[in-house]
Order: C-alpha cells, then sequence, then structure tokens
C-alpha cells in the first residue's frame, strides 16, 4: 500500500508544544522521579508486578519501561528488579505461560520485554535461561498457533479458543501486532530468515483482511464467525504502534521501499489519530472525542505506543523530527500533568513518554537501533542468583490476588 496523504502528513512536523522545550537534563530528572514512585506501587518492592486491580500484562510492560529508563538516563539501580521480574514469571517451561497468560497478547508483551533485556546484553544468572531464548521460545509456540482453520490465517485472541473464555474466536490485531514485532526483532537481531519471513507473512495476512487499510488505519480486529469480513473499526494507540515499530525495524533489516512506506504511512496514522493538542490522546476513552472513561487496560496504550515512536526515531532517523516534534509535546503534557499520587498505570504512563523524548534527542542512542542498547549494561552478575518469587494467587480472568 502506498498512502501519499499519509507521507505528505509525516513530512511537516508537529509543532504544537512549548517554544522552548525542557532541557534534557530537567527530562531525566523527571524520569527519575516517575521511576522511583512507579516502584512504591509494586506489593514486592523486588518485584516489578503491579497491584490490583491491573492486569498481569502490564506487568510486562512496566517491566520493559524500567529497562528502557535504565538504558536510557544510565541508571543501573532497577537492573535487578527487572531481572528479576522477568526470570520469576518465565516459568518452568521458560516462555511465561504462567496462569495469567489467557491470551496470546498476554504472553508476548513479556517475550518482547525479554527481548528488550537481549537486544541490550543485559546479563542474566548463570543457572538462569537466557532472554533471547525466552523469547525465541514464546515466538516458537506462537507460530504453532498461527490459525488456518478461519479467515486464511492469522492468531486468535486467545491462546485456547476452545475453552469458551470472552474474546474467544476473536482475531486480535494486538495478538497480531505482536507476534509481528516480535519476528521482525527476532529475524534482525539473530539474522533470523524464518523469523523475518513469518514477520512478512503476518502483516500481509493482517492488511489483507482489512485490520490495516489503505490509509494506514489500524483497527481492532474480527470475530472469525464473520469470516473475517466485519473488522471491529476501533483504533486504539497501541494497535498501531506495535505495526510501527515493527515495520521500523523490517525497514532498517531489508533496505525495502515497501517497509519504509509503510513505516512513514503508520507514522502519519499515529499522527492523524491519536496527537491532540500537544499531546498523546487515546482518542476513543480521553478527550471530547471519548465515547467513554479508559478502562484498566486502556489506561496504559498511549504509554506503549510512546516507547514506540522513540525506539522507531532511532532505527529511521529520517523520521526523528517528525517523531521528536510529537514526543516533545508528549513529554512536556506528561511531565506538568505528573503527580507522586498517580496510579501505576499513570505513572508508567509518564515514564514511557518521558523516556521516549530523551531517547530521541539521542542521549543514549543505541548503536545497533534497538530499544535503548547501552553497552554498560553488559558484563558479569552475581546478584540475582536467588530469585525472588512472585507473592501471588491465581485469580479470575487474569487479575492478580496479592497474598498478605
Amino acid at each position: 500500500m502506498r498512502c501519499s496523504a499519509c507521507i505528505a502528513v509525516i513530512s511537516t512536523a508537529y509543532t504544537a508544544y512549548a517554544q522552548t522545550p525542557l532541557s534534557t537534563e530537567t527530562l531525566v530528572q523527571k524520569a527519575a522521579q516517575i521511576a522511583h514512585q512507579l516502584r512504591t506501587t509494586f506489593p514486592d518492592s523486588n518485584l516489578a508486578l503491579v497491584p490490583q486491580p491491573f492486569w498481569w500484562w502490564q506487568s510486562g510492560i512496566v517491566t520493559n519501561a524500567l529497562l528502557t529508563y535504565g538504558f536510557v538516563t544510565h541508571d543501573t539501580q532497577y537492573l535487578e528488579l527487572t531481572k528479576n521480574t522477568l526470570l520469576s514469571q518465565a516459568t518452568p517451561a521458560n516462555d511465561f505461560m504462567t496462569g495469567f497468560a489467557s491470551g496470546n497478547d498476554d504472553q508476548a508483551w513479556w517475550a518482547l520485554s525479554a527481548l528488550t533485556g537481549a537486544e541490550n546484553n543485559v546479563p542474566e544468572p548463570a543457572d538462569a535461561p537466557t532472554f533471547l531464548s525466552l523469547a525465541q521460545n514464546v515466538f516458537n509456540e506462537q507460530k504453532a498457533r498461527w490459525d488456518t482453520a478461519t479467515c486464511g490465517g492469522g492468531m486468535q485472541f486467545k491462546v485456547n479458543p476452545a475453552l469458551g473464555e470472552r474474546g474467544a474466536g476473536y482475531k486480535s490485531t494486538i495478538a497480531n501486532g505482536l507476534f509481528f514485532q516480535l519476528a521482525a526483532r527476532l529475524g534482525k537481531f539473530t539474522g533470523d530468515a524464518e523469523a523475518l519471513a513469518w514477520a512478512e507473512k503476518s502483516y500481509d495476512w493482517v492488511t489483507s483482511v482489512g485490520f490495516i487499510d489503505g490509509e494506514f488505519n489500524v483497527h481492532d480486529g474480527v470475530d472469525d464467525g464473520t469470516a473475517c469480513k466485519e473488522v471491529n473499526q476501533d483504533m486504539w494507540s497501541y494497535n498501531v504502534g506495535a505495526f510501527l515499530y515493527g515495520a521500523a525495524v523490517m525497514s532498517q533489516q531489508s533496505g525495502e521501499a515497501k517497509w519504509r512506506e509503510r513505516t512513514q504511512g503508520l507514522l502519519g496514522a499515529t499522527k492523524r489519530n491519536f496527537v491532540r493538542d500537544g499531546e498523546l490522546r487515546e482518542t476513543l476513552c480521553e478527550g471530547p472525542e471519548a465515547r467513554q472513561p479508559c478502562s484498566l487496560d486502556q489506561v496504559s496504550f498511549k504509554g506503549i505506543l510512546a516507547r514506540w515512536l522513540g525506539a522507531t526515531a532511532v532505527v529511521m532517523p529520517e523520521l526523528k523530527d517528525d517523531i521528536a516534534a510529537v514526543l516533545e509535546g508528549a513529554a512536556e503534557v506528561a511531565q506538568s500533568r505528573w503527580t507522586v499520587g498517580m496510579t501505576a498505570m499513570e505513572h508508567y504512563v509518564a515514564l514511557e513518554t518521558v523516556n521516549a523524548a530523551v531517547k530521541v534527542r539521542g542521549d543514549a542512542a543505541p548503536a545497533d537501533g534497538m530499544i535503548g542498547a547501552d553497552s554498560s549494561f553488559s558484563g558479569p552478575d552475581s546478584a540475582s542468583r536467588n530469585l525472588a518469587k512472585a507473592p501471588v494467587k491465581r485469580s479470575v480472568a487474569g487479575r492478580v490476588v496479592w497474598e498478605q
């Protein structure tokens, strides 16, 4: 697909942000404050697992945010916390298939967090699985779940639709977007041609069923009972973010014009659909366009988008100015509204947004184009050999009930 209008949109930087941007030092100091307050929300200060009523998958994105914070600011105080958290959730099969991983996306969020650790040379304890192997195990399991029984392919929202859980029979864009990005990043990081082929196959299927339309708007999914003919037109920011960064990685890896144009188109759709008045906005549930308040899931989506905007700017420097214009405004708004009494997810969104703005400015920019790469994180490790176990018991619908 080629969207001339989308490419034109991103050719002009969005300038509705503070005329005098905050200094990098100010943003880094604010990020440090936010990260500290985010940690105070964890029921166990040794694990980056968020409290009720938030979801287990959101602990995966919080872990990723704290990893990225360390890479961007060179503040290593959360490194052991994030490593311990990833390994505590790995399961004996080393695949993040805990009792809370009812959705393919639930599992994939944790795989992407582990891959962030691998891409940035975060060392594992000698007796632990590698972060790369954790991500690869999830990818290999999800390949086997590619469902050709309906709609010619695609990932189901639920790992086991036969259980009849809410969402069974729904092929969600986020499950497919995370699978696509996981394949693209693994392919680039390891040189795995099969993973890159899966990224191509996944993207092609998504466009064939209309999850991504001709203007690069990214819609939510489809009930496979409709033979994929009635696509849910809802647009959420994390869906476009997943494909934006995955496409940027594919562009960098392949050098092909189609991936550059796709990334440009997805960035244009991001700005058109989720940037309002100089800030990132979840337009379906925030601001005058909202149809209802944001749910516990939805409150985190624009933080995820911010992360992948920042990562895209590093992978594709030609888009840096356009993305910086968005993130400068978003970070200005996020830091000005941030207070210590916010919820875990509000802290999370603010942290991702400020992280991304600092990242795009070029501070601690990764040499290989992966999220926040910093060679200072490689080296021997001994402090995390005795991993803390998550103090949880299982509950319905994937929410964590914390033991006292």
